[in-house]
């Protein structure tokens, strides 16, 4: 899973930094990643800003884009570089001396989160695969829930962020949603209907043995497809926030 991937964290508290700040920003934390250190990925950037003296300014920089939820700093050129993805996989990147790597977590979402402040939700992605009642077991031990997709937005961002690192970019997740209970009619786990759908072509196929949402790996864009609950997925746990 995501949180098993930090080798370790420095939490940088960055209340005392960021002056005239909003609170959401004042409660600001930056999560080191050790297994990036010396480690750069060129990819997913929003931007990158020269002349910062520091990792906690860098940090701060990303608690001020609320498109933000990663920075590598890079202390030998003082360039801070701005993601949108938390990266996962180590191996995908270059190497360069003295950068280090801080994922976001700001508000109610804990460490090991990404937390898309843009969209307000938070999630973790699981990678090991299991069976539905496991992993949504996983989850709502914790109180949370399989991701909740109810916008074209969220699917873009989710679809993004497994599509970031080669360790997630691999297999199918299980999503929120199902039609257990009546057949062709897609319900959330908290009994809300859905009106937004990212289907694969020729899906959904309405057996009656189908009726959970998983997304599958179709040219890289991660379509849905009504699946049997009887097999092996990654899966995103949301914690409502």
């Amino acid at each position: 899973m995501l949180c098993a991937m930090e080798a370790g964290f420095i939490i940088l508290v960055l209340t005392y930094f960021v002056t005239g700040a909003s609170p959401s920003v004042k409660s600001g934390f930056g999560n080191k990643w050790e297994s990036f250190t010396n480690i750069i990925i060129p990819t997913d950037i929003l931007s990158e800003v020269s002349d910062i003296l520091s990792r906690v300014t860098c940090v701060s920089l990303c608690l001020k884009d609320e498109a933000c939820v990663s920075v590598f700093y890079r202390q030998q050129h003082r360039r801070c570089q701005l993601h949108d993805v938390v990266f996962l996989s180590p191996q995908d990147g270059q190497q360069e001396t003295g950068t280090v790597y801080y994922s976001l977590t700001a508000g109610a979402c804990p460490s090991g989160y990404v937390h898309n402040r843009l969209l307000n939700f938070c999630y973790q992605l699981h990678l090991d695969k299991l069976l539905y009642d496991v992993g949504l077991a996983d989850c709502t031990a914790r109180g949370e829930h399989f991701v909740v997709i109810d916008s074209a937005d969220k699917q873009n961002h989710v679809v993004k962020q497994i599509t970031s690192s080669s360790d997630s970019n691999v297999t199918s997740y299980y999503f929120d949603g199902s039609d257990a209970t009546n057949e062709g009619q897609w319900v959330f786990h908290d009994g809300r209907p859905m009106t937004y759908f990212a289907w694969s072509p020729s899906f959904p196929v309405n057996l009656t043995y189908r009726h959970y949402v998983v997304a599958s790996k179709v040219d890289n864009a991660f379509q849905w497809q009504d699946r049997k609950r009887a097999e092996t997925k990654y899966y995103i746990c949301e914690k409502d926030i």
